[in-house]
């Protein structure tokens, strides 16, 4: 049976995302979020208790979210044993969205090769102000891999595909980056700082890929590499995740080159097709 790697923290971060906002933001808006969050891209479904017990939120207010997201058709319930899981209706608010320049469309076929060369999860991730998030995979067929769900989104400077993302930043954007690092408790959690972010860029730049262990998850490392349009822009990152237990220098050395290729190949397909 095929085991995924788990994220770390993830089930903190359903936590935080129940208990603890903004002022300025909707607690009920905060929990639905988390309810969705809670089924993990829809590769679990939960009974009300499990669901309850994940939030850390009482039963009744855990059954009002469940109900309305139902009835919104973001969940659907299962009458022969009363669980919970997502919803195709989620669909409907990403379809068009997800595939709005023809990106995720284009890269699947070349994420596929990539796969099949290094027997790893491929990846095509873009940057979303200063998040990075995933907008297609194919997931590694091996037992023990580490997968990342399309909607998967994380900060920018994380790992090397972030790094990648950050690297086609204009410089005053990424002054503003490095300044929103220097406050961000996240950063903090990882030991980021301006300058290790600033050598990270240094090799992509001399390398054509990057490189980062633990920071997506604690469990995962892999290479990444950026693509470019043809003005030079970086438009998105191919990234090969795989756990750290097989990461290595010579296996580095072999998923570099695929990442490098697909980038190189979904970059020239999407000039043809966006002229």
């Amino acid at each position: 049976m095929h085991r995924k790697i788990a994220r770390k923290h993830a089930g903190e971060a359903i936590l935080k995302s129940a208990k603890t906002y903004p002022t300025q933001y909707l607690q009920t808006v905060s929990r639905a979020v988390a309810v969705l969050r809670a089924f993990k891209g829809g590769s679990r479904d939960m009974s009300l208790k499990e669901l309850t017990d994940e939030l850390g939120l009482n039963k009744v207010t855990t059954f009002r979210l469940a109900r309305t997201l139902a009835h919104e058709g973001l969940l659907v319930q299962d009458p022969s044993n009363d669980r919970y899981s997502l919803s195709f209706g989620c669909l409907a608010l990403v379809d068009t969205m997800l595939d709005r320049d023809g990106l995720a469309e284009i890269s699947r076929k070349y994420l596929r090769e990539a796969r099949e060369e290094t027997g790893e999860t491929a990846t095509i991730l873009v940057r979303e102000g200063w998040d990075r998030v995933v907008i297609a995979t194919e997931a590694s067929l091996q037992p023990v891999r580490y997968v990342m769900e399309v909607g998967r989104r994380n900060r920018v400077y994380l790992s090397g595909s972030g790094a990648c993302l950050v690297s086609g930043m204009k410089e005053q954007e990424r002054e503003a980056l490095f300044a929103f690092l220097e406050t961000d408790p996240i950063s903090k959690e990882y030991g980021l700082t301006k300058e290790v972010l600033l050598s990270r860029l240094d090799f992509i730049k001399k390398n054509g890929w990057g490189t980062a262990q633990g920071e997506w998850a604690e469990e995962a490392s892999g290479v990444a590499a950026p693509v470019y349009n043809k003005e030079g822009d970086v438009i998105a990152a191919i990234a090969i995740a795989m756990p750290r237990n097989r990461y290595n220098k010579s296996y580095r050395d072999k998923c570099a080159p695929a990442a490098m290729k697909a980038a190189k190949l979904i970059g020239k397909e999407y000039d043809s097709i966006n002229r």
